[in-house]
């Protein structure tokens, strides 16, 4: 039986479930250095791998616990839950996760990375659900750099993120932007890679350009709906060049149900 051609450039994608394709390979980063840096009360070593091909300021540490702070984990398990919570909250150094987030801060954008760390308090509310969690700032090789949760998640740009129907994408990401319309924000940089698909829900990252200035209700209203749309257009677009490529297919047995 002869293979299947592959579509050509004009052709339309067939309606039907799509699935990862038999081109897309997941990639595993490999460690760029080992680092050691200060982070308030505490010295931390850490491996370093990119988070990205496109956030060049942005990578992923693999934090390498110490003996301390395997001593004071133990220690924290004798004590009672709101005292544990209250220290992991006061020493954040002392409870990081496996791995986080580290953002530096771009040369010449002082005024982009005090609107990231002012955005993220703002919506304090929201950390951990809608947006990362801002762990802290810090100062590496002479550059403030913001301490962020790893969500551990694929941009909506990314294969594995750019499978879902378009009717879920609109609904799940007019859910994250009213969220944050909640707290007076707006997303000011709309691109497919600072929304991350994360189980259910779109997370939003990368706040060096937001809107926070007062709206109304309807103009709110009128943003979000833009934006989601703006958006799905940029989606299906992005759909439509994975599947050319092969990077994702229709399902075939879900399409024969």
């Amino acid at each position: 039986m002869p293979n299947k051609r592959p579509p050509t450039r004009d052709q339309p994608m067939p309606p039907g479930r799509l699935k990862l394709g038999p081109r897309f390979e997941k990639q595993t980063q490999q460690p760029i250095e080992t680092i050691r840096f200060r982070f308030r009360t505490r010295i931390i070593s850490a491996t370093v791998t990119t988070a990205d091909s496109i956030h060049r300021n942005v990578c992923r540490l693999h934090i390498q616990p110490s003996t301390v702070q395997r001593l004071i984990c133990l220690i924290l398990g004798f004590f009672p839950s709101p005292v544990s919570r209250w220290f992991k909250s006061a020493f954040p150094e002392w409870s990081l996760a496996p791995e986080v987030i580290l953002k530096k801060q771009k040369e010449g954008w002082d005024e982009e990375f005090n609107t990231e760390k002012a955005t993220y308090a703002q919506l304090r509310p929201l950390q951990g659900v809608v947006v990362p969690k801002l762990i802290g700032e810090l100062e590496l090789g002479g550059n403030r750099a913001l301490l962020l949760s790893d969500i551990g998640s694929a941009d909506l740009a990314s294969p594995e993120a750019c499978l879902l129907k378009i009717d879920d994408f609109r609904r799940m990401l007019s859910q994250a932007l009213t969220a944050l319309a909640q707290f007076g924000i707006s997303h000011g940089d709309e691109k497919l890679d600072n929304y991350h698909l994360v189980g259910d829900k779109i997370m939003v990252v990368d706040f060096e350009l937001v809107n926070d200035r007062p709206l109304t209700e309807k103009q709110l209203e009128r943003n979000i709906g833009f934006t989601v749309e703006f958006l799905a257009e940029h989606y299906q677009r992005r759909q439509h060049s994975l599947w050319k490529t092969g990077l994702i297919q229709i399902d075939s047995e879900e399409t024969k149900l």
